[in-house]
């Protein structure tokens, strides 16, 4: 039988969406560089020709802005009545998109609402998408659907998240088994590091440097670190200090990632004059730098069915069924037609 490492290095969380530091970085400095490429040739070509070109975003900038708008996101998930797993599913998939995209090419106020709803696909949730887009102002349901295969191209068809709230539930009972602790301490601990599941690993990078179940041990440190003590010595009895050294680093290092962003920063972030005042600094100039060509989703993605309906349909000759299934061509079938009836013979050959 398969161990749940096994498993999980076969899903395409492990495959496709885990990166060291140096290689996100770099993935996100190409698709900044790739975007002002494209949007100056595009600006050049406009008519008119816009000159000079404004100042793009750098990787810096717009990685700030990504935060910003996975804040959104996580603020208006709590409108449309979803579920936690899905919320972080929804914010998951935008800071997957915006690895390979820059939010200069693609609007994120618009991904944040089809990240929503495709949440929602992805974890088997039935809702309207007409609900959604009554939660927002000036949204359609049309709106929300024409950014659903860039999104789906985006994440590179990997609909599949795991998250760490089910290694706390199994951790928690695995707590409350061992009876070294009393119920009041894990129960607070539990609540604080849902807490914090619920909000820093979804505006950090750390799903894609770290297992579920390191980021469910990371949080539960903040919140106690005694505890997971208690449950490396009860998993590590038998192997040694050295495995358990070599793990608890590991947890370290995405614990201090995760305490960058505490869960307290939701309530301050909107209300903090320093960040607003940066964050409508950058917004102002993504407004100017953004690709005109992709600015209304809808408009390009009715351009870009007309265009498909419009592509001339091949057409096939006299011989086309003969190029596909190999049975030559017309006139060598009737010759052989006409050499079986002069010699009289049956077509379909000789009396058993």
């Amino acid at each position: 039988m398969a161990t749940e490492d096994a498993r999980y290095r076969q899903s395409s969380q492990y495959r496709l969406w885990s990166f060291n530091p140096s290689h996100l970085a770099t993935l996100r400095e190409k698709a900044n560089t790739l975007a002002k490429t494209h949007i100056s040739n595009r600006l050049r070509t406009s008519e008119p020709p816009v000159d000079p070109l404004p100042n793009f975003l750098t990787p810096a900038e717009e990685y700030t802005l990504l935060n910003h708008f996975t804040l959104e996101l996580l603020r208006a998930a709590p409108y449309c009545q979803l579920p936690t797993d899905i919320q972080a599913t929804a914010a998951i998939f935008l800071r997957r998109f915006y690895v390979t995209n820059s939010v200069m090419t693609y609007p994120p106020q618009e991904l944040i609402k089809t990240c929503l709803f495709f949440g929602c696909k992805a974890e088997g949730y039935f809702i309207r998408v007409q609900k959604i887009a009554d939660t927002f102002p000036n949204t359609t349901g049309e709106m929300i659907l024409a950014a659903e295969y860039v999104l789906c191209q985006g994440i590179r068809f990997a609909f599949d998240v795991r998250h760490p709230f089910r290694a706390l539930e199994g951790v928690v009972m695995e707590l409350r088994r061992l009876g070294d602790y009393d119920d009041d301490r894990i129960n607070q601990a539990h609540r604080r590091t849902r807490e914090i599941l619920k909000f820093s690993p979804l505006v950090t990078d750390v799903y894609f440097h770290y297992t579920p179940s390191q980021i469910m041990y990371a949080a539960l440190a903040i919140a106690d670190e005694e505890l997971v003590h208690s449950m490396f010595r009860e998993a590590f009895a038998s192997q040694g200090d050295e495995a358990k050294d070599k793990i608890w680093d590991v947890i370290q290092g995405c614990k201090a990632m995760l305490e960058k962003e505490p869960p307290e920063k939701m309530a301050t972030y909107w209300t903090d004059p320093e960040s607003t005042k940066a964050i409508k600094i950058l917004r102002k100039k993504l407004i100017k730098c953004r690709d005109p060509d992709r600015v209304d989703l809808v408009s390009l993605q009715k351009a870009r069915r007309e265009q498909a309906t419009q592509k001339p349909k091949a057409k096939g000759g006299a011989n086309a069924d003969e190029k596909v299934f190999g049975n030559g061509t017309n006139e060598e079938r009737e010759s052989k037609r006409r050499k079986v009836a002069l010699d009289g013979g049956d077509i379909f050959g000789p009396p058993l």
